[in-house]
């Protein structure tokens, strides 16, 4: 064999030995190389864990919402007489009491005297509390927004539809007419209101 095959050898030799050191380094490269990506996946795994369990929470609070809305709905619906019923409990007291006393003495005067009162005491307990107004005066102007005209008359002594008689007294709560009274309403006697036309033209043919 030749100088030349032989030092050729020699360097093979040599780069195979450089090569098996260089082995173990590369191959812990490659490890960690493919260890990032399944690191990466586990941190992704776990943080979607988190957000599914964010969800679910934000979810069960959100059915109880709705539940405790549902049943605040339902108890309003259900109590929304609550205060009225309450105060006419209290009227009804008065007139167990009422009743109660006139069994004792049977002396109507009395009885009719208190129940008077537990009427005063209702209906100023419905127009301080809640607002509720009586609708009807006999004498006061006739206004169909207020009044139902159930029967008419007229007369000289009066100058306009004027309310004669209170058949039904009628309520308004604040502003909106709950029923109209029905009265007995009193008209101007047809021949005067001629008359005060005519006057009235005369007037305006004199100017």
């Amino acid at each position: 064999m030749s100088r030349k095959d032989n030092k050729k050898d020699i360097v093979d030799e040599e780069l195979m030995e450089d090569k098996v050191e260089e082995t173990p380094e590369a191959a812990e490269t490659i490890v960690d190389e493919v260890s990032e990506p399944v690191d990466e996946l586990a941190l992704l795994a776990e943080k979607n864990a988190e957000l599914e369990d964010q969800i679910r929470r934000i979810i069960a609070e959100s059915q109880n919402s709705r539940k405790r809305l549902v049943k605040q709905q339902q108890d309003v619906h259900k109590y929304r007489h609550q205060d009225i019923l309450s105060d006419l409990a209290e009227v009804i007291d008065n007139f167990e009491r009422a009743i109660e006393s006139s069994a004792d003495s049977r002396d109507f005067d009395t009885f009719h005297e208190g129940i008077i009162m537990i009427e005063k005491q209702f209906s100023g307990m419905l127009a301080e509390r809640y607002g509720l107004e009586r609708i009807g005066v006999e004498g006061e102007a006739y206004d169909p927004f207020l009044h139902e005209a159930i029967m008419s008359e007229e007369s000289s002594e009066v100058e306009e539809d004027t309310v004669k008689q209170l058949y039904q007294a009628g309520y308004r709560l604040h502003d909106r007419v709950l029923r109209p009274a029905k009265v007995v309403v009193v008209k101007p006697a047809a021949n005067e209101s001629e008359e005060k036309e005519e006057t009235v033209d005369a007037a305006d043919g004199d100017e």
